[in-house]
């Protein structure tokens, strides 16, 4: 019936109109009621125009509601119940509509400003720039570090800092990169990371980046006081047994009034015991003298001649030159190496002092073993190039491993912890990286990984 009502609303106004159109056409008839006849041609075009409006309702809410749409208006409303069911059905799916478009807005709102809120907390400058150069973003952060205003323009922060920008437009396709810029608050070491993205059709720029300066100087003063820890220890291991010793001589060469004795006065035993205090403090003395020549080294790497060098052949002279220290041990040694042809950049002694040193460390670890083996062997993939040193000894515990690379600390008794911090240094020098993996009681594996050069020399 609620479906109907719309039909006979149609239906009564048709009747009506024709009804109007049959007594219009009887008054043209009769001739003589023109009056009349206007009047009812008037109601006709009335009857028409009702018709024509009454039949568009549907179109003029679609209308409204594509109104409200395209311009967020979502205070309207939709309600006619005299036209029946499925009107009703109609205005309410159009009322939905509207509820969930307004939902989506206030939450899409909610979301930026939770956006907006976690941008300015935290401490990375963030700054985002479209094609055209007009900024979208510059948070508090941005702001601080490069002592600016909410600027909107790409060329006004380019005129105020020219290096800032211009690494930023060299790295138009992403990456990262160090630069350092003076600010009205001072020089700043920035690290910047670009991030291109399309939306919408357009190209946009985020660049994130942070004044690493500071960080940089809080690493530096904590690996310092490291480093005056570990060398006050061992000073302090070596003078306190000479100082005692040397108190001890003190106390043999003076008799009870504190005056020197006369060389006739010293006994057999006092002799004695002075020369095994003087070979102690000989022997200290050298082990003082060999720490600094450690350190000496630690801290005057050579400078690297670098060269192609083939890996397979470099194993095989490691090989020869470690092969009887192998044999006395009674150490079976692998050797991996598949690619003949597989090369890498690299000061050759230095490297071959590096993976000698891995292979020394292997020996003491292999000491209580039933059936000690070390592998060397290499791997390569599209960006680096990476020597394995593996041995199935006692291992290092866990809390150890971040340990093992700090100038002077050793795992052994009779360490010097010099080996793995110069062979940190020798592979930061080559641009590459030195990492361990162990299991205790099971293997370690050390990682020498190598920049890729392969690809730029035609060589794979």
């Amino acid at each position: 019936m609620e479906f109907n009502r719309f039909n006979l609303y149609l239906i009564f106004r048709l009747l009506l109109l024709l009804a109007s159109l049959v007594l219009l056409a009887w008054l043209i008839d009769e001739g003589d009621l023109w009056f009349t006849s206007v009047s009812i041609l008037l109601l006709l075009l009335i009857q028409g125009y009702e018709l024509i409006h009454f039949v568009n309702r549907t179109n003029r809410e679609l209308t409204k509601f594509l109104y409200a749409v395209k311009y967020e208006d979502y205070s309207v409303s939709f309600s006619d119940p005299k036209l029946g069911k499925s009107f009703s059905n109609l205005n309410e799916t159009f009322n939905e509509i509207i509820e969930k478009f307004k939902s989506a807005r206030i939450e899409k709102e909610s979301q930026f400003q939770l956006f907006k809120l976690i941008l300015e907390k935290i401490n990375v400058g963030i700054i985002t720039v479209n094609h055209q150069g007009e900024i979208g973003i510059i948070n508090d952060a941005a702001s601080t570090l490069l002592d600016i205003p909410q600027l909107h323009q790409w060329e006004r922060l380019k005129a105020r800092y020219p290096d800032f920008c211009a690494t930023v437009d060299e790295l138009s396709f992403g990456g990262r990169k160090l630069v350092q810029i003076d600010t009205l608050s001072g020089l700043k070491e920035l690290s910047i990371d670009v991030n291109p993205v399309r939306l919408t059709g357009s190209s946009h720029y985020i660049i994130a980046f942070q004044d690493i300066k500071d960080e940089i100087e809080q690493k530096e003063i904590e690996a310092w006081h490291k480093l005056i820890r570990i060398l006050t220890h061992e000073i302090m291991n070596s003078i306190t047994p000479i100082t005692s010793l040397t108190e001890t001589m003190r106390s043999l060469l003076k008799n009870e009034e504190g005056e020197a004795k006369h060389a006739t006065e010293l006994d057999d035993e006092t002799v004695q015991d002075i020369i095994l205090a003087l070979n102690t403090i000989h022997r200290r003395s050298v082990g003082m003298l060999e720490f600094v020549n450690d350190y000496r080294k630690l801290t005057k790497i050579p400078a690297p001649t670098f060269e192609i060098v083939k890996v397979c052949e470099m194993f095989e002279d490691i090989n020869n030159l470690m092969k009887s220290e192998l044999t006395k041990r009674k150490i079976e040694f692998e050797l991996l190496c598949s690619n003949k042809n597989l090369v890498i950049r690299c000061d050759r002694k230095l490297i071959e002092q590096v993976v000698i040193n891995l292979m020394t460390n292997s020996f003491a670890a292999l000491s209580e073993v039933s059936h000690p083996k070390i592998t060397v062997s290499a791997e390569v993939n599209e960006k680096r190039i990476t020597i394995f040193v593996k041995d199935n000894g006692s291992g290092i515990e866990k809390d150890k491993l971040e340990r093992i690379f700090i100038p002077f600390y050793s795992t052994k008794r009779d360490g010097t912890g010099i080996g793995l911090s110069l062979s940190k240094n020798i592979m930061k020098i080559h641009n590459g990286s030195i990492t361990v993996s162990s299991v205790p009681h099971e293997a370690t594996r050390f990682a020498l990984a190598f920049p890729n050069h392969a690809s730029h020399i035609g060589i794979r």
